[in-house]
């Protein structure tokens, strides 16, 4: 079933750590993904824009190879 999307990003909480997931369709390219998440995060940027000051923050996270 086709269901249309292009870039998926699910962030969730585990055992008290945070995962994140990162599925992208087979027709996307790699030069494509990087631009459709450079958008996304000027949007987070732009509707939270304390999330984007000039501060340190860091992020842990796991990209698994989406399974056949």
């Amino acid at each position: 079933m086709d269901t249309g999307f292009l870039v998926e990003i699910a962030v969730s909480r585990v055992n008290g750590e945070i995962e994140y997931k990162v599925n992208c369709s087979k027709g996307v390219t790699n030069e494509e993904l990087s631009h459709y998440l450079s958008e996304i995060i000027k949007g987070i940027c732009t509707w939270k824009p304390q999330v984007c000051e000039e501060t340190v923050q860091s992020f842990a996270g796991k990209i698994r190879k989406k399974k056949k």
